[in-house]
C-alpha cells in the first residue's frame, strides 16, 4: 500500500548572490512543498524503504543574464528523497537529495546523509564532498552512503554540486567558472557553519572536513585557505586535479575541445533533441559512455547529459586548463594545508598522475599524507571514475575514513604540544 501526503509552506531564507565573481547574502521569499510517500511491505514479505520525497520551488531573479540579454527570472523545482537501510547492525540515516536556486538564477543540487542521533553534547564535524567535473551530486550518492557506514553515522555527510551542473532544466541559460564555483562552495561552507542556511538553524558547527574528487580537491583546499581552519579543520583529495598534466596528450586534446564552442554547443543539443524524438537513439549513442557505469551512475548520466550541463561542464572545464597552470610542488593552496591535508593517488591516472605524487613527496617541508593505491592488493580496481562503480565507492569510502581520523588525530596532536 502507498501512502501519499503533501504539504506546502512560505518562508524568508537568506542565500547568496553571484555577482562579480563573489557572493553577496540577501533574503528571498520560499515556496517549499513536500511530498511524502510512505510503502508497505509487499506481497513477498520484502520490506520496501519508506521514502520521503521533497520539492523546492523557488523563483529568483538572475542578475548576470538581466544585465545582458538573458532571462530575468528563474523557476527551480527540487526533489528530495530519503532512503533507509540497515549496514554492518547500524541503522542508515537518509540521504537526501534536492535541488535548490542560487540567486544568480542557476540552480544547483545537494545530497546528504544526515547524522544519527545519539544524544551526545559533543557534535561531530560534518564532511563536505565537492565533486569532480561535471559536479552532480548524484553520481555520489553509493560514495556518500558508504562513507556515512564507514563513521557508523554519527557524521553527516554532505554532497554540495556546482552551480548549472543539474540534472533538470530550470531556466538559467548562464554558465559559470572555475572561481565563480569556489566562490559557490566557500559560500555555501560558510553557511553551512554560521547555522543560517535552510538545511540547518542551530549554533555554528565545529570545523568541517572536506573531501574534494578531482577538480573538487583545488575547490577544498581553496575553502580552507579562505576560510580558515576555524571553519575547515581537514582537507582529503581524491585523485586530485591540482595542476595541468604537461605530459598527458588526452589533456592536451580535452584542452582544445572545450575551446570548440560550436561543437560543444551542437552536441549538448543534439542530446536534447533525441531524449525528446528518439530516446533510444540517444541511449544507444551514450553506451560507450554509460555501459561501464552502474545502474545508480548510468541513470544520473542519461538524465544530466544535454545542452545545459555538458556547455557548464565543458566551460568549466576550460578555465581549469587555465587556472592550473602551477606545478603541484610550488601550489601555494596546498601549503597552506599541510599537516590538515591528505591525498589519494592511484595508477594510470592522468588527471592526478604519480609523477605528481612523487613530486609532493620529496618536499621536505610539506606534512601531507598520500596514498597510493596498488592495484595488485585489492580485488576491485579504483579508477579516476570510481563514483561509477558501487565496489570502488565503497573502497574509496574506506580509505577516506581512514584518512580523516588520521589527520584529526596528528591535528589534534599538534594543537596539544603547542
Amino acid at each position: 500500500t502507498t501512502t501519499t501526503t503533501t504539504t506546502t509552506t512560505t518562508r524568508t531564507t537568506t542565500r547568496t548572490r553571484m555577482g562579480g565573481g563573489r557572493f553577496e547574502h540577501h533574503a528571498r521569499r520560499r515556496r517549499r512543498e513536500v511530498t511524502t510517500t510512505t510503502t508497505s511491505a509487499m506481497g513477498d514479505g520484502v520490506p520496501r524503504d519508506d521514502v520521503a520525497v521533497e520539492r523546492v520551488v523557488e523563483r529568483t531573479r538572475d542578475a548576470r543574464a538581466s544585465s545582458s540579454t538573458a532571462t530575468a527570472s528563474s523557476t527551480s523545482t527540487a526533489t528530495s528523497t530519503s532512503f533507509g537501510f540497515v549496514r554492518f547492525g547500524f541503522a542508515r540515516d537518509a540521504m537526501r537529495e534536492y535541488s535548490a536556486v542560487d540567486d544568480d538564477g542557476a540552480a544547483f543540487e545537494r545530497a546528504r546523509c544526515v547524522a544519527r542521533v545519539d544524544g551526545s553534547e559533543t557534535e561531530a564535524p560534518t564532511v563536505y564532498v565537492i565533486p569532480g567535473n561535471p559536479g552532480v551530486p548524484g553520481f555520489y550518492e553509493t560514495y556518500a552512503r558508504e562513507l556515512w557506514g564507514a563513521f557508523d553515522g554519527a557524521r553527516t555527510i554532505e554532497v554540495i554540486g556546482y552551480v548549472g551542473h543539474t540534472r533538470g532544466e530550470y531556466g538559467c541559460r548562464a554558465w559559470f567558472t572555475l572561481e565563480e564555483q569556489k566562490a559557490h562552495v566557500r559560500a555555501y561552507v560558510e553557511r553551512r557553519r554560521r547555522g543560517d542556511d535552510a538545511l540547518k538553524t542551530s549554533a555554528p558547527s565545529p570545523p568541517a572536513v572536506i573531501v574534494g574528487h578531482s577538480i573538487g580537491a583545488h575547490l577544498a583546499l581553496d575553502a580552507m585557505r579562505h576560510l580558515g581552519t576555524d571553519a575547515v579543520d581537514v582537507v582529503v583529495g581524491l585523485m586530485p586535479f591540482l595542476s595541468v598534466n604537461a605530459k598527458s596528450p588526452t589533456q592536451s586534446v580535452l584542452n582544445f575541445i572545450t575551446r570548440l564552442a560550436p561543437l560543444v554547443h551542437a552536441v549538448g543539443k543534439l542530446m536534447d533533441v533525441l531524449r525528446v524524438v528518439a530516446p533510444r537513439v540517444r541511449a544507444a549513442l551514450l553506451s560507450p559512455i554509460t555501459s561501464v557505469m552502474d545502474v545508480a551512475a548510468r541513470d544520473v548520466a542519461r538524465a544530466w547529459l544535454g545542452w545545459r550541463g555538458l556547455v557548464n561542464m565543458a566551460f568549466m572545464g576550460r578555465t581549469e586548463f587555465v587556472a592550473l597552470r602551477t606545478a603541484v610542488d610550488e601550489c601555494p593552496l596546498i601549503a597552506h594545508a599541510s599537516g590538515r591535508c591528505a591525498f589519494v593517488y592511484a595508477s594510470d591516472d592522468h588527471w592526478a598522475p604519480l609523477h605528481q605524487s612523487d613530486a609532493l613527496k620529496r618536499l621536505t617541508t610539506l606534512d601531507v599524507d598520500i596514498l597510493v593505491l596498488d592495484d595488485d592488493a585489492s580485488s576491485t580496481r579504483i579508477s579516476h571514475d570510481f563514483v561509477t562503480s558501487d565496489a570502488a565507492s565503497r573502497v574509496m569510502a574506506e580509505h577516506t575514513a581512514r584518512l580523516i581520523r588520521q589527520r584529526e588525530r596528528a591535528v589534534r596532536a599538534a594543537t596539544v604540544a603547542s
